[in-house]
């Protein structure tokens, strides 16, 4: 999968993208799904008969609900999400020069994102669960494509393969594989879980399950690759990710489901404090994919098997 020549602004967009996908399209998302404002707007296109450029926040709270308000700038950060991969995908077919493979990569990022759009929209118009599930997995399915583009628009995508023993490669593809299947499988039973429609029990085994294949992920990087910098950089990025993805994993079972729930002097405390934990285990379990799409990247396109012998 190659661009050379460096296209600079395709990187700029795709990285631009990202960031606000998981800081603020995913963030705000999870927070609507913890807040339960999932329906503050039953309407859409429009606002409750307003415009979605909207920006007069206050208003809205007085009008329709600080739930409003959390609803509004979610459905203004996927519009922006939306906008830069629209512009990438055109400058990707404008720009001479920029390789088939990658406008087709572009291309389908934005099919993605439209889908992701039609999937809010069907989640609020029909307020069907299954629907919104579906929409908390296409989020995910956005920021594994951004996380792709963003590596084979890099300045140094194109720098020369390293070898390694070609049973190792075998491995550790296959291992990046299998946690990027279990995490999807993880992300199902969580928001069927969020959105009351699963049980905890499946979603802790699956949970355990995946977070041991990704341990054993990142062990193999680090012991296997060690030479390979960038590999191993990730490796520790996605263990400390991990790491604070389950303690807040325990922190969430504890205060919304376990022995600490009733700790809190009061139920604004206790709504404000469960829906921050939340989305903080959410938004970490984005990042956890982020970077294991990551690594899925570098060990499939830039280490090339060599002879075991």
């Amino acid at each position: 999968m190659e661009t050379s020549p460096y296209f600079a602004w395709l990187h700029r967009l795709a990285v631009a993208g990202l960031v606000i996908t998981i800081a603020l399209t995913c963030g705000i998302g999870g927070t609507i799904t913890s807040a339960e404002v999932g329906m503050a707007y039953p309407t859409w296109p429009d606002i409750n008969g307003g415009s979605l450029f909207n920006i007069f926040y206050g208003k809205l709270a007085d009008t329709f609900g600080l739930g409003s308000v959390v609803e509004h700038t979610h459905r203004q950060a996927a519009s922006l999400t939306g906008l830069l991969i629209l512009l990438l995908c055109l400058s990707s077919w404008f720009t001479r020069g920029v390789p088939k493979r990658l406008r087709l990569l572009a291309t389908a990022s934005l099919v993605i994102v439209i889908g992701q759009g039609l999937l809010g929209a069907g989640r609020v118009l029909e307020n069907d669960y299954l629907v919104a599930i579906l929409h908390a997995l296409g989020a995910q399915l956005v920021v594994v494509f951004l996380v792709v583009l963003c590596k084979c628009t890099a300045k140094d995508w194109n720098r020369p393969l390293i070898s390694f023993p070609k049973h190792r490669v075998i491995r550790l593809r296959l291992w990046t594989s299998v946690s990027l299947v279990l995490l999807f499988l993880n992300l199902f039973t969580a928001a069927s879980l969020r959105h009351k429609q699963g049980a905890f029990e499946g979603h802790l085994t699956l949970a355990m399950t995946t977070a041991l294949v990704v341990l054993f992920l990142i062990q193999q990087t680090l012991t296997q690759f060690r030479a390979q910098a960038r590999m191993t950089k990730l490796a520790r990025s996605l263990a400390h990710v991990l790491g604070t993805q389950l303690a807040l994993g325990c922190a969430a079972w504890a205060f919304l489901l376990g022995p600490l729930v009733g700790n809190f002097s009061n139920e604004e405390t206790r709504f404000f404090f469960q829906s921050l934990i939340a989305t903080g285990h959410l938004l970490c379990g984005v990042l956890v994919m982020a970077y294991v799409t990551a690594l899925w990247m570098e060990v499939k396109w830039r280490i090339e098997p060599a002879s075991d012998g």
